[in-house]
């Protein structure tokens, strides 16, 4: 396989883990629609990501 090719591959995967990792926290990530916009990849709090950072508040405090 090319060495640019198999780059990225291994940074799609990586993005896709990423991507899965950050909506199994309650984080909304909603993928741009071109190459051009993926800097500006859509990220934002659901109620559940602010539930589960609260709760991780409150253990870390007792």
């Amino acid at each position: 396989m090319n060495p640019l090719e198999k780059a990225v591959r291994d940074a799609a995967a990586a993005l896709h883990a990423a991507i899965a990792a950050a909506r199994a926290a309650g984080l909304r990530v909603d993928y741009p629609t071109s190459f051009d916009a993926l800097p500006g990849i859509a990220i934002s709090e659901t109620a559940k990501f602010a539930k589960l950072a609260d709760e991780a508040k409150a253990k870390t405090k007792k």
